[in-house]
Order: C-alpha cells, then structure tokens, then sequence
C-alpha cells in the first residue's frame, strides 16, 4: 500500500513540475465585434506573441475561418475555463479557404501558432491534446 502511495505522490510531483515548466500564453487579445472579425488576417509572422484570444460576452457556436490568415493556427475551443475541443485551420495560401466551428458553445477561442504548448488561465493548451478536451491545471 505504501509503495502504491510513494508512486502516486512521484506522478502527481512530475505532473505539476512540467506545469510549471510550460510558459504563460503571450496572447493579443480580441474583445470587441470589429477585433473579432479581424483576428490575425494579414499577419504573416507573430513577433512576441504566441497567438491571440478571443473573448466573448456569451455562449454559442463559434465559426473561424482563413480567409487573409498566412499562419498556420491550432484552434482551442474553451467554454467556461475548459477546453472542449480543437481544431487545426491551415494558411491560405496553401490550402484555400477552410472554415472550422467549434463543437460545442463556447465563450473564449484561443489561436495559438501551431505547434507552440502554453498555459492560458492555467488550462494547458498543447499539440497533444489532439482534437478532444483540454487539462486544467488547478
């Protein structure tokens, strides 16, 4: 018994020391309709940043798409501080416009540059975490 507990323990200790190794999203923010609407079209680097957030006053089904979009962005769809899913949404100019929804309402939409791994309001946004649910970290 005592050696199930001195393993559990280790887990959970090597679980919260890589949190704590994953840096804080450096994400622009995206509050208003108009800020929405433009999101990253026309960027074709992020110097800074890792992505942006899109932060919204209620809950729906949430559309994105590429259009002028020349970064290649994981899509996390997060409803009330969990990830409910995630998307891929390729550049433009090499795969023509592609629209993604998320699957469930949602009321904060995090585009991260694809590939990068972060912490948002401590929930773990990582390319592992393929196209289901996220892990809060609290």
């Amino acid at each position: 018994m005592l050696m199930i507990f001195n393993t559990m323990c280790a887990l959970f200790l090597s679980v919260i020391i890589s949190f704590s190794q994953v840096p804080v999203c450096r994400l622009m923010v995206a509050d208003t309709p108009q800020e929405h609407e433009r999101g990253l079209m026309n960027y074709r680097s992020l110097v800074g940043y890792d992505g942006m957030v899109f932060l919204y006053k209620n809950k729906a089904i949430r559309h994105f798409w590429n259009k002028n979009t020349y970064l290649e962005l994981d899509i996390y769809w997060i409803d009330s501080g969990r990830v409910v899913g995630k998307s891929y949404l390729p550049p433009v100019d090499k795969y023509g416009v592609v629209t993604v929804s998320s699957p469930a309402p949602v009321d904060t939409v995090v585009e991260l540059l694809r590939g990068r791994r972060c912490l948002y309001n401590n929930i773990l946004l990582s390319p592992e975490l393929e196209s289901g649910k996220g892990k809060n970290t609290e």
